[in-house]
């Protein structure tokens, strides 16, 4: 997996980041990749991400551009849209195998850190669910209905099981 990471905040760890987004994205591919296989022929090194660490007013300015929302989030993910490529058998082999950028991905850091802390998480773990969450965006998957919304925290759900983290929609009662 190539992946492109840019850290343009210095609130940012950059050192820290990296080693989240890579374990966060191995084992995201641990549970995707043998599906990608079987249907494209796909392996994980043949695949591009673009990273964007930054802060709310870089979000935000995305965010407006891109969306029309005129406020920060915390991770924007822009895919490419394109599908993913048919690789020969052969092919699995080479070097020179085709490259598929499945996108990029923006993340603000006072809103994850802001978010974190008010849903009584740690940074890192907010942070790992925010990067399996945004991959799961650049293959394809949304919530924007309920069963699509369910396939897709079920995916992450046990991505995140893989990484020691619980899991983020369990809802809490207070008694």
């Amino acid at each position: 997996m190539n992946l492109d990471i840019s850290v343009e905040c210095d609130l940012w760890n950059e050192a820290e980041v990296r080693v989240v987004t890579k374990d966060s994205l191995d084992a995201a591919f641990s549970i995707v990749e043998p599906n990608l296989l079987d249907e494209n022929k796909f392996r994980k090194s043949a695949i591009e991400i673009c990273f964007l660490f930054t802060n709310d007013y870089e979000v935000r300015l995305l965010n407006k551009t891109y969306r029309g929302i005129d406020k920060p989030t915390n991770v924007l993910s822009f895919p490419t849209n394109s599908t993913l490529p048919k690789i020969d058998g052969d092919c699995l082999e080479e070097k020179d195998a085709p490259i598929c950028v499945l996108g990029s991905v923006a993340l603000a850091y006072e809103t994850i850190k802001r978010e974190s802390l008010d849903q009584s998480k740690s940074m890192e773990n907010h942070l790992k669910h925010l990067i399996v969450h945004s991959m799961l965006h650049l293959l394809g998957h949304s919530h924007d209905d309920p069963v699509a919304a369910e396939k897709m925290e079920s995916l992450e759900i046990v991505i995140l099981r893989k990484l020691n983290v619980s899991n983020p929609y369990q809802r809490i009662e207070v008694v």
